[in-house]
């Protein structure tokens, strides 16, 4: 039988960096690392101590395992997180709990604009002439009056647009017709 080339006997319990290349396939400087780390004495005159050094090898293949199994049960709990967020908002978009931007953004363009043109034609049309002549109390008295005016306008206007259509089957509700005023009796 032919003699190998490479020295891979084992010398009195040590394993030469050949040798341990060859059995792990990572490199000598790539053992060495692993010695700096902690896991096993490093090599002694390039022979590594064949039992510190298996010991050591099996406790860092382990804990790059449990390392990779932690990023694993991470990465598949965000997934899982994410998923059900979908869910989530995908039964709440069902239900209509959210309206798509697409859906309400012309809404709410004409609720702008229609805010818009209210305030200019109170403020800019209807308000001066009411101002004029008057005292800086009675001036804030009328402003006072007219943003209440405002805000009554402005709720209305969106009440209108948040309270659901009726049903198609349902009956309109019956507008209550205004008290006719009592006059008081004429004497004769």
């Amino acid at each position: 039988m032919a003699a190998s080339t490479k020295d891979h006997s084992p010398l009195r319990g040590h394993l030469s960096a050949a040798a341990l290349c060859e059995l792990t396939g990572l490199t000598d400087r790539r053992h060495r690392q692993i010695a700096a780390e902690g896991y096993y004495p490093p090599p002694d005159r390039g022979r590594y101590r064949i039992k510190e050094t298996l010991i050591g090898l099996f406790r860092y293949y382990r804990e790059q395992l449990h390392k990779k199994e932690d990023n694993l049960a991470t990465e598949r709990k965000k997934y899982t997180i994410a998923r059900r967020e979908k869910l989530e908002l995908e039964t709440d978009l069902l239900r209509r709990r959210y309206i798509p931007r697409a859906e309400i953004g012309p809404h709410l363009r004409n609720l702008a604009a229609h805010q818009r043109a209210t305030l200019q034609q109170k403020l800019e049309t209807e308000l001066p002439p009411r101002l004029a002549g008057l005292d800086p109390l009675e001036i804030q008295q009328r402003l006072a009056e007219t943003t209440d005016t405002l805000c009554r306008i402005f709720q209305q206007s969106t009440r209108q647009w948040l309270d659901p259509p009726p049903p198609p089957d349902a009956k309109p509700k019956p507008t209550p017709k205004p008290a006719k005023k009592k006059q008081p009796p004429s004497s004769p």
